[in-house]
């Protein structure tokens, strides 16, 4: 199954398209700042990183790790 990296998944938005994309059986893994998102929203059981996506570095790791196939922007 595809691998779906959805940045601001822990936002109102996001976090309905994660739990939508996850219902699909997508392998999902989040990226959030928590500026503005609540990671009691999150479900437990996948990747969640809480960086920045303006750091470019770390961002990259991610996607190397994880073989993203695609990206959800909510951030």
């Amino acid at each position: 199954m595809r691998t779906i990296l959805v940045t601001g998944g822990a936002g109102y938005i996001g976090s309905h398209a994660v739990r939508r994309l996850l219902e699909k059986g997508y392998n999902v893994v989040i990226i959030d700042n928590l500026s503005r998102g609540n990671e009691q929203s999150l479900p437990k059981d996948i990747p969640f990183y809480q960086i920045d996506i303006s750091d470019k570095k770390q961002v990259t790791e991610i996607l190397k790790k994880h073989q993203i196939d695609a990206v959800m922007h909510f951030a």
